[in-house]
Protein backbone atom coordinates (compact mmCIF):
# COMPACT_ATOMS: atom_id res chain seq x y z
CA UNK A 1 0.00 0.00 0.00
CA UNK A 2 1.43 3.35 -0.98
CA UNK A 3 -0.25 5.69 1.59
CA UNK A 4 1.34 5.37 5.19
CA UNK A 5 -0.50 3.93 8.17
CA UNK A 6 -0.62 4.58 11.91
CA UNK A 7 -2.50 2.77 14.14
CA UNK A 8 -3.86 3.94 17.80
CA UNK A 9 -4.31 1.30 20.90
CA UNK A 10 -6.74 2.11 23.67
CA UNK A 11 -5.58 -0.38 26.20
CA UNK A 12 -8.24 -1.68 28.47
CA UNK A 13 -8.19 -4.28 31.66
CA UNK A 14 -11.35 -6.26 29.94
CA UNK A 15 -11.09 -5.18 26.15
CA UNK A 16 -8.99 -3.36 24.19
CA UNK A 17 -9.63 -1.39 21.17
CA UNK A 18 -6.82 -0.92 17.93
CA UNK A 19 -8.00 1.76 14.55
CA UNK A 20 -6.00 2.23 11.97
CA UNK A 21 -5.95 5.57 10.13
CA UNK A 22 -4.11 7.00 7.10
CA UNK A 23 -1.83 10.02 7.58
CA UNK A 24 -5.14 12.39 7.30
CA UNK A 25 -6.80 10.81 10.57
CA UNK A 26 -9.37 8.68 8.31
CA UNK A 27 -9.96 5.54 10.32
CA UNK A 28 -9.87 2.58 7.78
CA UNK A 29 -10.22 -0.11 10.45
CA UNK A 30 -11.55 -1.04 14.07
CA UNK A 31 -10.93 -3.99 15.78
CA UNK A 32 -11.35 -5.50 19.20
CA UNK A 33 -9.19 -7.90 21.47
CA UNK A 34 -8.82 -8.93 25.31
CA UNK A 35 -7.04 -7.04 27.68
CA UNK A 36 -3.87 -5.06 27.13
CA UNK A 37 -3.44 -3.30 31.07
CA UNK A 38 -0.63 -4.80 32.67
CA UNK A 39 -1.99 -4.16 36.09
CA UNK A 40 -4.74 -6.61 35.39
CA UNK A 41 -3.48 -9.51 33.66
CA UNK A 42 0.62 -10.94 33.47
CA UNK A 43 2.66 -9.34 30.80
CA UNK A 44 2.65 -13.07 28.32
CA UNK A 45 -0.93 -12.52 28.37
CA UNK A 46 -0.80 -9.09 27.55
CA UNK A 47 1.88 -9.79 24.87
CA UNK A 48 -0.58 -12.61 23.31
CA UNK A 49 -4.13 -10.59 23.23
CA UNK A 50 -1.87 -7.53 21.45
CA UNK A 51 -0.63 -10.55 18.87
CA UNK A 52 -3.88 -11.26 18.40
CA UNK A 53 -4.98 -7.76 18.24
CA UNK A 54 -2.39 -6.81 15.31
CA UNK A 55 -3.09 -10.21 13.35
CA UNK A 56 -6.73 -8.74 12.51
CA UNK A 57 -4.59 -5.53 10.96
CA UNK A 58 -1.69 -7.19 8.79
CA UNK A 59 -2.65 -5.78 5.70
CA UNK A 60 -1.81 -2.85 6.83
CA UNK A 61 1.53 -3.73 7.55
CA UNK A 62 4.56 -2.33 7.87
CA UNK A 63 2.83 0.62 10.21
CA UNK A 64 4.31 4.05 10.04
CA UNK A 65 3.76 4.95 13.41
CA UNK A 66 1.64 3.95 16.37
CA UNK A 67 0.44 4.86 19.87
CA UNK A 68 -0.60 2.53 22.83
CA UNK A 69 -2.12 4.09 25.58
CA UNK A 70 -2.90 2.20 28.92
CA UNK A 71 -3.06 2.26 32.86
CA UNK A 72 -0.10 2.58 33.55
CA UNK A 73 2.04 3.14 30.88
CA UNK A 74 3.15 6.41 31.37
CA UNK A 75 5.53 4.88 33.47
CA UNK A 76 8.76 3.31 32.57
CA UNK A 77 8.94 0.02 34.05
CA UNK A 78 5.53 -0.95 32.47
CA UNK A 79 6.78 0.80 29.13
CA UNK A 80 9.92 -1.28 28.98
CA UNK A 81 7.47 -4.33 29.35
CA UNK A 82 5.80 -2.67 26.37
CA UNK A 83 9.10 -2.28 24.20
CA UNK A 84 9.95 -5.59 24.48
CA UNK A 85 6.81 -7.22 23.75
CA UNK A 86 6.40 -4.67 20.70
CA UNK A 87 10.18 -5.30 19.35
CA UNK A 88 8.98 -8.90 18.51
CA UNK A 89 5.12 -7.59 17.02
CA UNK A 90 6.08 -4.45 15.16
CA UNK A 91 10.07 -4.51 14.83
CA UNK A 92 11.19 -1.07 13.79
CA UNK A 93 7.93 1.00 13.58
CA UNK A 94 8.11 3.84 15.97
CA UNK A 95 5.82 3.84 18.72
CA UNK A 96 4.52 6.13 21.26
CA UNK A 97 3.79 4.74 25.06
CA UNK A 98 1.68 6.49 27.70
CA UNK A 99 -1.08 6.55 29.73
CA UNK A 100 -4.73 6.03 29.24
CA UNK A 101 -5.56 9.65 30.69
CA UNK A 102 -3.27 11.24 28.25
CA UNK A 103 -5.09 9.64 24.88
CA UNK A 104 -8.76 10.46 26.86
CA UNK A 105 -7.14 14.12 26.72
CA UNK A 106 -6.17 14.22 23.14
CA UNK A 107 -9.21 12.54 21.89
CA UNK A 108 -11.88 14.78 24.31
CA UNK A 109 -10.12 17.93 23.20
CA UNK A 110 -9.69 16.67 19.47
CA UNK A 111 -6.29 18.50 20.08
CA UNK A 112 -2.66 18.12 21.62
CA UNK A 113 -2.95 20.47 24.18
CA UNK A 114 -5.38 21.19 26.87
CA UNK A 115 -6.87 19.77 30.44
CA UNK A 116 -8.81 16.36 31.84
CA UNK A 117 -9.58 15.20 34.78
CA UNK A 118 -10.94 11.67 34.90
CA UNK A 119 -13.59 10.73 38.11
CA UNK A 120 -14.85 7.31 37.85
CA UNK A 121 -13.63 4.30 40.48
CA UNK A 122 -10.87 6.54 40.69
CA UNK A 123 -9.75 9.63 39.96
CA UNK A 124 -6.80 11.84 37.71
CA UNK A 125 -6.17 14.97 36.73
CA UNK A 126 -4.21 16.07 33.73
CA UNK A 127 -2.65 18.60 31.57
CA UNK A 128 -0.43 18.46 28.46
CA UNK A 129 1.13 21.49 26.19
CA UNK A 130 2.13 21.47 22.59
CA UNK A 131 5.17 20.50 23.34
CA UNK A 132 4.40 17.34 24.86
CA UNK A 133 4.97 18.32 28.25
CA UNK A 134 2.51 16.63 31.03
CA UNK A 135 1.53 17.15 34.32
CA UNK A 136 -0.27 14.56 36.24
CA UNK A 137 -2.04 14.76 39.48
CA UNK A 138 -3.70 11.93 41.56
CA UNK A 139 -4.00 8.37 39.73
CA UNK A 140 -2.20 7.05 42.52
CA UNK A 141 -4.71 4.28 43.68
CA UNK A 142 -7.69 3.88 45.65
CA UNK A 143 -5.12 3.12 48.78
CA UNK A 144 -3.20 5.89 48.49
CA UNK A 145 -5.19 8.74 46.84
CA UNK A 146 -8.43 8.58 44.41
CA UNK A 147 -9.60 11.70 46.10
CA UNK A 148 -13.29 12.62 44.14
CA UNK A 149 -14.07 9.09 42.96
CA UNK A 150 -16.56 7.16 43.66
CA UNK A 151 -14.58 4.79 45.98
CA UNK A 152 -13.11 7.78 48.13
CA UNK A 153 -17.08 9.22 48.30
CA UNK A 154 -18.10 5.55 49.43
CA UNK A 155 -15.25 5.26 51.65
CA UNK A 156 -16.04 8.35 53.45
CA UNK A 157 -19.61 7.39 53.60
CA UNK A 158 -18.46 4.15 55.68
CA UNK A 159 -16.04 5.84 57.52
CA UNK A 160 -17.96 9.11 58.74
CA UNK A 161 -21.43 7.49 59.26
CA UNK A 162 -19.15 5.09 61.89
CA UNK A 163 -17.58 8.18 63.23
CA UNK A 164 -21.12 9.60 63.59
CA UNK A 165 -22.39 6.72 65.09
CA UNK A 166 -20.48 7.19 68.06
CA UNK A 167 -21.41 11.20 67.65
CA UNK A 168 -17.74 12.46 66.65
CA UNK A 169 -18.41 13.43 63.07
CA UNK A 170 -22.07 15.61 61.69
CA UNK A 171 -25.24 13.84 62.29
CA UNK A 172 -26.55 11.12 59.39
CA UNK A 173 -29.16 8.57 57.96
CA UNK A 174 -27.11 6.98 56.18
CA UNK A 175 -25.60 4.07 58.30
CA UNK A 176 -27.77 1.45 58.01
CA UNK A 177 -28.51 1.81 54.18
CA UNK A 178 -24.65 2.05 53.48
CA UNK A 179 -24.87 -1.51 55.70
CA UNK A 180 -27.60 -2.83 53.63
CA UNK A 181 -26.07 -2.44 50.36
CA UNK A 182 -22.99 -4.05 51.76
CA UNK A 183 -25.51 -7.06 52.33
CA UNK A 184 -24.80 -7.11 55.92
CA UNK A 185 -27.15 -7.11 58.53
CA UNK A 186 -25.35 -4.29 61.63
CA UNK A 187 -23.03 -1.53 61.89
CA UNK A 188 -20.38 -3.71 63.02
CA UNK A 189 -20.31 -6.47 60.53
CA UNK A 190 -18.56 -3.40 58.52
CA UNK A 191 -15.64 -3.96 60.33
CA UNK A 192 -14.49 -7.36 58.77
CA UNK A 193 -16.16 -6.76 55.55
CA UNK A 194 -14.52 -4.09 54.56
CA UNK A 195 -10.78 -5.35 55.73
CA UNK A 196 -11.34 -8.73 54.19
CA UNK A 197 -14.01 -9.39 51.92
CA UNK A 198 -14.71 -6.32 50.21
CA UNK A 199 -13.32 -5.20 46.71
CA UNK A 200 -12.59 -1.96 45.24
CA UNK A 201 -15.55 -2.11 43.33
CA UNK A 202 -17.59 -3.23 45.86
CA UNK A 203 -16.86 -0.31 48.23
CA UNK A 204 -17.56 2.11 45.01
CA UNK A 205 -20.68 0.91 43.98
CA UNK A 206 -22.24 2.62 47.52
CA UNK A 207 -21.38 5.88 46.24
CA UNK A 208 -24.99 6.60 44.75
CA UNK A 209 -26.18 5.93 48.33
CA UNK A 210 -24.13 8.95 49.52
CA UNK A 211 -25.99 11.31 46.22
CA UNK A 212 -29.55 9.64 47.16
CA UNK A 213 -29.45 11.33 50.91
CA UNK A 214 -27.53 14.26 49.83
CA UNK A 215 -30.75 15.19 47.93
CA UNK A 216 -32.50 14.42 51.18
CA UNK A 217 -30.67 16.95 53.14
CA UNK A 218 -28.71 14.79 54.98
CA UNK A 219 -25.64 16.65 56.75
CA UNK A 220 -22.99 14.26 56.27
CA UNK A 221 -23.73 13.50 52.94
CA UNK A 222 -23.79 16.88 51.52
CA UNK A 223 -20.71 17.48 53.02
CA UNK A 224 -19.06 14.58 51.77
CA UNK A 225 -19.80 15.47 48.43
CA UNK A 226 -18.97 18.97 48.95
CA UNK A 227 -15.39 17.66 50.06
CA UNK A 228 -15.22 15.41 46.77
CA UNK A 229 -15.88 18.98 44.61
CA UNK A 230 -13.35 20.64 46.28
CA UNK A 231 -10.78 17.60 45.75
CA UNK A 232 -11.29 17.20 42.35
CA UNK A 233 -10.93 21.26 41.85
CA UNK A 234 -7.45 20.45 43.60
CA UNK A 235 -6.51 18.22 41.42
CA UNK A 236 -7.03 20.32 38.13
CA UNK A 237 -5.32 23.31 40.09
CA UNK A 238 -2.67 21.15 40.93
CA UNK A 239 -1.70 20.28 36.98
CA UNK A 240 -2.11 24.25 35.93
CA UNK A 241 0.97 25.04 33.10
CA UNK A 242 1.17 28.80 32.42
CA UNK A 243 2.50 27.30 28.44
CA UNK A 244 -0.95 25.81 27.70
CA UNK A 245 -2.68 28.37 25.44
CA UNK A 246 -6.25 26.50 25.31
CA UNK A 247 -7.77 26.83 28.53
CA UNK A 248 -10.62 24.33 27.92
CA UNK A 249 -11.04 21.11 30.60
CA UNK A 250 -12.75 17.96 29.33
CA UNK A 251 -14.25 15.41 32.07
CA UNK A 252 -14.74 11.83 32.23
CA UNK A 253 -15.56 8.84 34.32
CA UNK A 254 -19.11 8.28 36.12
CA UNK A 255 -19.19 10.79 39.16
CA UNK A 256 -18.72 13.62 36.33
CA UNK A 257 -20.77 12.42 34.17
CA UNK A 258 -23.84 10.94 35.75
CA UNK A 259 -23.66 12.18 39.29
CA UNK A 260 -26.32 15.14 39.70
CA UNK A 261 -24.79 16.47 42.48
CA UNK A 262 -20.97 16.67 42.06
CA UNK A 263 -20.53 17.95 38.85
CA UNK A 264 -22.59 21.01 39.50
CA UNK A 265 -20.77 21.28 42.93
CA UNK A 266 -17.25 20.91 41.30
CA UNK A 267 -18.14 23.30 38.32
CA UNK A 268 -18.95 25.99 40.80
CA UNK A 269 -16.16 25.25 42.77
CA UNK A 270 -14.22 25.72 39.82
CA UNK A 271 -15.00 28.71 38.39
CA UNK A 272 -13.77 30.20 41.99
CA UNK A 273 -10.69 28.64 41.58
CA UNK A 274 -9.89 28.56 37.72
CA UNK A 275 -12.47 31.38 36.71
CA UNK A 276 -10.32 31.21 33.14
CA UNK A 277 -10.86 27.52 32.39
CA UNK A 278 -13.85 26.17 30.28
CA UNK A 279 -15.10 22.73 30.74
CA UNK A 280 -16.15 21.73 27.17
CA UNK A 281 -17.92 18.38 26.34
CA UNK A 282 -15.99 15.40 24.55
CA UNK A 283 -15.22 15.86 21.00
CA UNK A 284 -13.69 12.72 20.45
CA UNK A 285 -13.02 9.23 22.27
CA UNK A 286 -9.98 7.89 23.88
CA UNK A 287 -9.21 6.17 20.42
CA UNK A 288 -9.21 9.30 18.81
CA UNK A 289 -6.74 10.48 20.66
CA UNK A 290 -4.38 7.58 20.22
CA UNK A 291 -4.57 7.83 16.56
CA UNK A 292 -3.97 11.44 16.88
CA UNK A 293 -0.78 10.94 18.75
CA UNK A 294 0.28 8.21 16.60
CA UNK A 295 0.34 10.32 13.73
CA UNK A 296 2.22 13.43 15.41
CA UNK A 297 4.83 11.44 17.11
CA UNK A 298 5.74 8.85 13.82
CA UNK A 299 8.85 10.35 13.14
CA UNK A 300 9.80 9.32 16.59
CA UNK A 301 12.62 6.58 16.70
CA UNK A 302 12.96 6.34 21.29
CA UNK A 303 9.61 7.23 23.87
Amino acid sequence: MSSPYFFGLDGGGTQSRLAVCDSVGHVVVEVYGGATNLYTGKPEQVAQNLKALFSQVEAYFPFAGGCIGSAGLGREREKALFREMLAVLLPGVPVYLCSDGEILLVGGLAGLEGYALISGTGSLALSRSSDGTLLRAGGFGYLLGDEGSAYWIAHQALIRSLRSLEHRDLNTNMLGSLVEGCSLSKAEDLIAYVHREASKADIAKLAPLVTVFAKEGDPLATDILQCAAKELVALVVSVQNPAITAKELVLAGGVLEKDPLVRPLFMQALREALPQLQIITARGTALAGACLLARTNFSRTSL
